[in-house]
């Protein structure tokens, strides 16, 4: 089957002009914008137009919302949102740098303590989310982004929910599906999911940083989801030359099939990954 035509680029939306797309999914494109009432620049993200007007909608007022109500120095920055189906936009602070996708595409060889770094940076990023009673759900490399001035930036969160939602407020399950790369074993399994679910996503993006392999990589998503249920995944020594006990003691606590034996909260791990970091 051919892929569609990608979509040309537009070249205002709103009051923003257009400069570069950087990259685009099913769900949405972020471009580099300047918004032509300042003349500062901005990351724009667009909500993807072939999803049916009502998700448009759900996915955009999703982000807006928790956006807006998350202030973290790792989470990105929310400037303004509008639009209407079709047209949905929100724009944040820029993201100049590079996400983690890139970084893992590239087999950057970083540090190791740098890449600890960035992660529990990730965490801190969660645990304000999860403090403020949001689920992030679906966090994935793409959305991890390294700014160039060394700062990590959280986004993506189109897709969470609260953690205790009224009827009718999770998001919709076709488009969580196609995601499923990083989710918990309870996520699979169709259960409740709690703070603990983004511990284990956690997991999974820490193990495919440092082996440049996702931790159940397997191109058929059926076999993906066995795996997370029931296999553990190679281990760090496979990809990782000696890696440090304490390193491998995380990987595996936030990646372990039952809840209650991960970290508890994302803020516990932040904590173990920057004491690893501090003693390298």
């Amino acid at each position: 089957m051919n892929k569609a035509a990608k979509p040309e680029m537009p070249r205002q939306v709103g009051h923003y002009q257009i400069l570069e797309r950087v990259y685009e999914t099913r769900w949405e494109d972020l471009y580099h914008a300047t918004d032509n009432r300042t003349g500062k620049r901005v990351s724009l993200k667009m909500i993807a137009t072939t999803l049916p007007s009502r998700e448009q909608e759900r996915l955009f007022t999703n982000e807006r919302d928790a956006l807006k109500s998350l202030q973290h120095p790792n989470i990105v920055r929310f400037l303004d949102a509008g639009g209407e189906a079709g047209h949905f936009h929100i724009a944040v602070e820029p993201l100049d740098g590079t996400s983690l996708r890139t970084l893992i595409e590239q087999k950057r060889d970083l540090p190791l303590k740098q890449k600890l770094e960035i992660i529990a940076q990730v965490a801190d990023a969660l645990d304000c989310a999860h403090k403020a009673g949001m689920l992030h759900r679906t966090l994935m490399p793409r959305e991890i982004v390294l700014t160039d001035g060394g700062q990590v930036k959280l986004h993506g969160f189109h897709l969470c929910r609260v953690l205790d939602p009224a009827p009718g407020q999770s998001a919709p399950t076709q488009y969580f599906i196609a995601k499923l790369r990083y989710p918990a074993p309870e996520q699979v399994k169709g259960e409740k999911a709690d703070h603990r679910a983004d511990v284990f996503s956690l997991g999974a993006v820490l193990y495919e940083f440092l082996c440049y392999m996702p931790p159940f990589g397997e191109p058929n998503i059926a076999t993906v989801l066995v795996k997370i249920v029931a296999a553990k995944p190679e281990s760090l020594a496979s990809y990782v030359p000696n890696p440090p006990p304490q390193l491998v003691a995380i990987v595996d606590k936030a990646l372990a099939k039952n809840r209650e034996d991960r970290y508890q909260s994302a803020a516990d791990m932040s904590k173990e990954l920057r004491a690893l970091a501090q003693s390298l």
